[in-house]
């Protein structure tokens, strides 16, 4: 952790959660830096997509983050212990509290820049789905769809099945990745999908990644 910055997303997909927390950490030396939605690349977005509240703390990105060279012995103990304490609170509050955190659907203003959550990796325009990693034998199925992203924009919804995307016939989130890493932010491109079997086709305006 640098500079005791500590970063706390999903404070915004419950109801109770953005004043539970920022009660909590008053406790903690810690620099909290908190983010409404519920959408990055690790567990939780699994759970946002299925509408459960969550929350995601995060000491930030370093020189060795998933590299072999970030080994135990640059595990800073004491701060760790901190953390965890921090989450044993908020998680005991929750658990005791008289009200049970709402979902809320968060209209994110940052596209996300990974593949779990647009299919595109890192770079690239927005289109702002959710895939749904479970089989699926033509096409990518979406577990969501962000508010506010081009594919919202367009109309498409959780549950759409998405199997053209500018002329390309797509038969996985591969087939996507490719696809959309060839655009430009502006592009527009015309979209076929299914939804409940029934076949549909949008045109999406592809946004820029902020």
């Amino acid at each position: 952790m640098k500079n005791s910055k500590l970063y706390i997303g999903g404070v915004g997909t419950g109801s109770t959660l953005k004043a539970l927390v920022e009660e909590t950490v008053k406790k903690f030396p810690f620099q909290a830096d908190y983010s409404a939605g519920g959408y990055d690349s690790s567990d939780h977005t699994s759970f946002t997509a299925k509408q459960v509240p969550v929350l995601f703390f995060f000491s930030g990105l370093h020189s060795d983050y998933h590299k072999p060279s970030d080994t135990w012995e640059k595990i800073d103990g004491p701060v760790t212990a901190q953390v965890l304490d921090l989450v044993y609170e908020v998680a005991e509050r929750l658990d005791t509290g008289k009200e049970r955190p709402q979902f809320v659907r968060v209209a994110d203003p940052r596209p996300v820049g990974s593949a779990s959550a647009s299919g595109a990796g890192g770079y690239g325009p927005s289109f702002g789905s959710i895939p749904d990693f479970g089989q699926q034998d033509n096409g990518v199925r979406f577990a969501d769809v962000r508010e506010g992203s081009p594919a919202a924009k367009a109309g498409l919804k959780a549950g759409d099945v998405l199997v053209e995307f500018d002329g390309k016939p797509i038969k996985n989130l591969y087939d996507f990745t490719y696809a959309l890493r060839s655009k430009a932010v502006g592009d527009q491109v015309e979209v076929k999908f299914l939804r409940d079997g029934k076949p549909l086709q949008v045109r999406v305006t592809l946004e820029q990644r902020r």
